[in-house]
């Protein structure tokens, strides 16, 4: 990427030069015009008229561009400029009083000692609206430390001016203002920008300032505007609808401009040079970018854009998406996504929430929304419902996601390449929709780094794998990416040789693979990877497996092979060598310090307590026999039988649990152990009155009474209570 990354300016343009609709031409009429009225001492206002983003700044710009600079005739007057921004104010009495004062020191700042005057009487009128201002407010006189007075001429002594003999009024002091500039054969131009971007009362501020308050002679105000903006701002002063307030607006502007009309070869033009910067900025002046920016191009049309504003908030948005993702997708399909995200945000919205609500066939890799499967039809469903209700952007969701069949007809070239889909991360794939959506999530991982996994397993390059899968999991944030990416791989590999080495290699350095908190169904990362290699594996019904899954069961735990062998059908020849596999590892891991049912939050206990017991019941029992050694051990291995709720709690020992636990313990043996270890406990539960807590979290004691309670209903059945 370039050093000089950067968004593209909003700008106006200040000269002609930067002009790329060719505004100067017209600019320079409207100067002419101007500088060839400058006999006429007439107070006049001009509007400029256009939307939004059209150019009106930068139209008003040409027009300042040098206007005070032409060949003057006898009687001409020179110009003095001033650009007046009424956004910089908080209120309308401030912008008022701030107009005149800043206006006055524009003379005062020439050494001229006569426009020194002109900035002068201008202060002085500014004052004696202040005058007037404070001769209607309450409580202002606190300021002046004295009483409450409401005579003007008291005022303008206060403020530091004194007209002794003269009747003081507004007309009088304009009259000086007008005689001040006169004589020193000026005309002041005063450009005022963004007026629609007032609030209607600011507006009607500034347009009182034109008509009214500042009308004097040889004044020209030069006024960018949005005609329906602010006649809709102004409309309920002069009447009821936006018709009555461009009347009112007729009898403010003399000169209405119209902005001209951008010919759609120059907004195409101004298209490619500011697109052309934009790939400058990414530093994506390689050959092989040339093919995405031409279709970009070829695809552009002054339809799709209401303003060359517009045209720079997209291609920014689409820099910044560039920028973070941009060697993980299809730039030409992030630009029409960005495109949507400035255009029609509402779509935009939909298609982006919409990988909550699809719902893919397996057989279908592409998305077009078309997703009532139940039509022969097409558009339907969700389509149907983008194009009927996005019309504006229609043509960008049909070009995004291409429906390919119609009525059985084929379109648009045919059935899809999905391989070459998937080699360009076009957007309508769906291993790659998300990522067009997602890449501002801080936890999303380079799909560079994970396609090239896919191509160390191809070359069956180990060690390189094996540093390149550490760079990706040292973010712990995004190891739900990888691990998907991996899923993907295990199930998609289509090589049987790529495949059974990629297995071995997991198995191999499953250290790389980052411990994990359980999910909901009790699966840390690295289970939950054996179980997909083994349901992949049994579902090949076209290769023999049985080599590699003996193989891959050989480097695993007990407990890893337990799930692993679970996730085989009873058919599969290997099935009863991996039971085997579990009562061989289960006897060299169990002990007494060790015994199998030490952690009952392990589900798989059972399973291996199962084909231990199945490989070698005596050897099984020896290990149960010795390890109850006390009542809590007891505990902990009833503990195993009750259902795991969540994840999160046991419930209580029901009659299935038992009659599973029945199976595999010898129940006979350990209830002798608790009466021999709590005798009371046994007396005290009496199976015809016992009840089951309310709870649904059970304690390992009340699992214990609870087999206590089971074994003596049991036995009672069995006409052998008194025996007990």
């Amino acid at each position: 990427m370039s050093d000089n990354i950067h968004f593209l300016s909003d700008s106006a343009i200040n000269n002609s030069e930067e002009d790329l609709f060719n505004f100067k031409h017209y600019a320079d009429k409207v100067k002419k015009l101007i500088q060839l009225n400058s006999s006429n001492s007439e107070a006049i206002t001009i509007g400029i008229y256009g939307k939004w983003g059209e150019g009106k700044t930068s139209f008003l710009n040409l027009i300042d561009n040098k206007i005070e600079h032409f060949d003057k005739k006898d009687g001409d007057k020179e110009y003095l400029k001033w650009h007046f921004n009424p956004w910089r104010y908080s209120n309308e009495e401030e912008m008022m009083f701030d107009f005149f004062d800043s206006l006055s020191k524009k003379f005062y700042a020439n050494e001229k000692t006569n426009l020194q005057e002109v900035g002068k009487w201008i202060s002085k009128y500014s004052k004696y609206l202040k005058a007037i201002k404070i001769s209607t407010t309450v409580g202002i006189p606190k300021v002046f430390n004295s009483k409450v007075v409401f005579n003007v001429d008291e005022i303008f002594k206060a403020l530091g001016e004194d007209l002794q003999g003269e009747a003081i009024t507004l007309e009088v002091l304009k009259d000086r203002v007008n005689d001040a500039i006169k004589k020193v054969n000026f005309k002041v131009i005063i450009f005022i920008d963004d007026l629609d971007r007032l609030d209607k009362d600011e507006i009607y501020t500034i347009l009182k300032l034109i008509k009214l308050n500042a009308n004097f002679n040889n004044f020209i105000f030069i006024v960018n505007l949005d005609i329906d903006h602010v006649s809709k701002a102004i409309k309920d002063r002069y009447g009821d609808n936006e018709e009555d307030g461009k009347m009112f607006l007729e009898k403010i502007i003399n000169i209405p401009i119209h902005l001209p009309k951008i010919e759609d070869a120059d907004l195409k033009e101004f298209f490619i040079k500011k697109l052309s910067q934009v790939r400058t900025n990414l530093g994506l002046n390689k050959s092989e970018n040339d093919e995405v920016f031409n279709e970009i191009i070829m695809e552009f049309s002054s339809n799709f854009f209401s303003s060359p504003r517009e045209i720079i908030r997209v291609l920014n948005s689409f820099f910044l998406g560039a920028f973070a993702i941009g060697d993980e997708v299809h730039l030409r399909d992030l630009f029409w996504v960005e495109y949507l995200k400035i255009k029609n945000g509402d779509c935009y919205n939909f298609i982006k929430d919409y990988q909550h609500k699809r719902v893919f066939q397996e057989f279908d890799k592409t998305l077009d929304f078309n997703d009532n499967y139940d039509s022969e039809e097409k558009p339907n469903g969700n389509r149907k419902y983008l194009i009927e209700k996005f019309t504006n952007v229609a043509f960008v969701v049909n070009s995004l996601f291409p429906t390919y069949y119609s009525n059985g007809i084929t379109i648009l070239g045919g059935k899809p390449n999905l391989d070459l889909l998937d080699k360009q991360s076009r957007i309508n794939h769906i291993g790659h929709y998300e990522k067009y959506f997602s890449f501002h999530n801080v936890r999303k991982t380079s799909v560079l780094k994970l396609n090239a996994v896919e191509k160390l397993i191809e070359q069956r390059n180990s060690d390189s794998l094996i540093l390149l899968l550490k760079n990706l999991f040292l973010d712990e944030r995004q190891h739900y990416k990888i691990l998907y990416r991996i899923e993907l791989i295990i199930k998609e590999l289509a090589s049987k040789d790529e495949r059974n080495f990629f297995y071995s290699f997991l198995l191999n350095n499953f250290d790389i693979i980052p411990d994990s908190k359980n999910d909901m169904n009790g699966l840390d990362y690295r289970i939950k990877l054996i179980e997909l290699m083994a349901s992949t594996l049994d579902k090949d019904q076209i290769n023999d497996n049985s080599k590699i899954s003996l193989s891959l069961a050989e480097n695993l735990d007990v407990y890893q092979l337990s799930h692993f062998t679970r996730k085989f059908n009873e058919d599969k020849s290997f099935k009863d060598s991996l039971k085997q596999f579990i009562y061989i590892k289960a006897k060299t891991t169990f002990n007494v310090d060790n015994p199998i049912y030490k952690n009952p939050y392990n589900v798989s206990n059972k399973m291996i307590m199962f084909y231990w017991k199945l490989g070698n019941k005596e050897e099984f029992n020896n290990h149960i026999n010795s390890t109850i050694i006390n009542e809590e051990n007891i505990k902990l291995l009833i503990r195993n039988f009750p259902s795991f709720w969540d994840n999160s709690y046991f419930g209580p020992l029901e009659q299935d649990n038992f009659e599973y636990l029945k199976t595999i313990i010898d129940i006979d043996f350990i209830f002798q152990k608790i009466r021999e270890f709590n005798p009371d406990l046994v007396k005290r539960i009496n199976h015809n009155d016992y009840e089951f807590p309310d709870d649904e979290a059970n304690t390992e004691e009340q699992n214990l009474e609870q087999f206590i309670y089971w074994y003596k209903k049991e036995k009672e059945n069995e006409n052998l209570l008194l025996l007990l």
